[in-house]
């Protein structure tokens, strides 16, 4: 969807938000159920492709994994048959660079730097997109989720498409937009807490257009702490619209919040949507920790 020529005008952008609007699915609709996550029938990939298209999400439904392992196959053939190519990978992936989300325990090296982010253990996490620390040569243009198994309670997903987020605000105030395109809207300050991540600091856009197709890009958190904004008047109001818009008294009502708790066999893969995650509590059994496999990638999917 080549956003950038609908930004810049303003007939094709009216034509484009109506229709964007009109054909945004419900919740129900865009769930896709899955037969063999290995090889997707036409069907299926056409469904997921389109939903992508509309919501900049689909939520599939598998035949629960038996493994780990099995479903980190189930993961490669989901992104190989949607032309994914290879996975961002960040320090504590594995190898494969596929990420378990859980509560980060015993003392192995990898396990102790999970320890201190907020994804390896079961508190709320607040809005944001994947990545968004990350500079423009390693945007995160897809993510891919699956569940092996819940945690007994909490771990559910809130999500927005970011489209919908730039078309409110571009229709409570265009200059909105232009702030949050300005090249140092937000900078995340370099990572100073863990000898892993060696990062400086990362500033850029919210808004953005890739170079390839002019589809639309956001990086964003809403994380009060470790976080700079432009200072300036146009920037805290946009600032402040994002957060009413994600988590004020109407947000819950929206039609375009969806929100959802994954069950075994249960993913999303998505335009790496605005999302946030419930605190959640593990059960004692074995079978009875969340864990979560994250896959993220560069690529975006064709629509």
């Amino acid at each position: 969807m080549n956003m950038q020529k609908y930004h810049n005008s303003d007939d094709d952008y009216n034509r484009w938000r109506m229709q964007k609007l009109a054909d945004f699915p419900g919740f129900s609709d865009i769930v896709v159920d899955i037969s063999d996550p290995l090889k997707l029938s036409v069907g299926e990939d056409a469904t997921i492709r389109d939903l992508l298209k509309r919501a900049g999400m689909a939520v599939f439904r598998s035949p629960p994994a038996e493994n780990t392992e099995a479903a980190k196959a189930m993961m490669d053939g989901l992104g190989e048959s949607l032309g994914l190519g290879g996975r961002d990978k960040n320090p504590y992936s594995d190898d494969d660079a596929i990420t378990p989300l859980h509560v980060a325990a015993g003392n192995a090296l990898k396990e102790e730097g999970r320890k201190l982010y907020i994804p390896y253990t079961d508190k709320a996490i607040s809005w944001h997109t994947d990545g968004y620390y990350n500079p423009p040569e390693r945007y995160i243009h897809t993510m891919l989720l699956y569940c092996v198994t819940p945690a007994p309670d909490g771990g559910e997903n809130s999500l927005f498409d970011p489209e919908i987020a730039y078309i409110m605000m571009r229709d409570a105030d265009p200059a909105m937009i232009d702030a949050m395109r300005h090249p140092k809207a937000m900078t995340i300050p370099a990572n100073d807490i863990d000898d892993a991540v060696s990062r400086g600091d990362e500033t850029g856009p919210v808004f953005s257009f890739s170079k390839k197709d002019g589809s639309l890009y956001m990086r964003y958190s809403a994380r009060k702490k470790n976080i700079i904004w432009r200072d300036d008047e146009v920037t805290r109001r946009a600032v402040t619209f994002l957060e009413n818009l994600l988590s004020g008294p109407d947000a819950a009502s929206s039609p375009y919040m969806f929100k959802y708790r994954l069950a075994p066999g249960e993913g999303l893969i998505c335009n790496n949507v605005l999302h946030t995650r419930t605190a959640f509590k593990d059960g004692k059994d074995v079978n009875e920790k969340r864990l979560i496999l994250r896959g993220r990638y560069n690529a975006k999917i064709d629509q």
